[in-house]
């Protein structure tokens, strides 16, 4: 699996690339902090997953994912992490194409979870569905 991570804070990226490149057949070919490098990093990489913040610097993710429904098709698996988790920019995010949204400073082991998940294609929908569940 290829990932494109995007968020303003290196810090956050540094650190969830390290976690993330411990899973096997994981790869993060980009990194990014604004949101235009971060679609064309996308189109140009064509990732299997983006993880994506809510917001950048120059704009939002929601920027971002309306760029990459437009211009990609099929678009990748697309996991938001974002700082405001209401139900509004939870739904907001979700109508723009975000498959996942996850809390940024609480959910990151979910983050973690749904790349694994995603990384097991025999088990993928049953675990994708046992991984809702978990925010019913």
């Amino acid at each position: 699996m290829t990932i494109v991570l995007a968020d303003a804070d290196a810090h956050f990226r540094d650190s969830l690339k390290k976690r993330l490149e411990k899973i096997t057949g994981v790869t993060v070919v980009g990194e990014s902090s604004d949101s235009e490098e971060t679609t064309a990093m996308i189109l140009n990489r064509k990732p299997d997953i983006a993880i994506l913040n809510s917001s950048f610097r120059d704009g939002s993710g929601i920027d971002v994912l309306q760029n990459i429904g437009r211009l990609m098709v099929p678009p990748p698996t697309i996991i938001v992490v974002t700082d405001d988790p209401s139900s509004d920019n939870k739904n907001a995010y979700s109508a723009a194409g975000a498959d996942f949204i996850f809390e940024k400073a609480k959910e990151d082991r979910k983050v973690i979870t749904t790349v694994r998940l995603l990384c097991m294609p025999n088990l993928q929908i049953e675990a994708l569905d046992w991984l809702a569940a978990l925010d019913d």
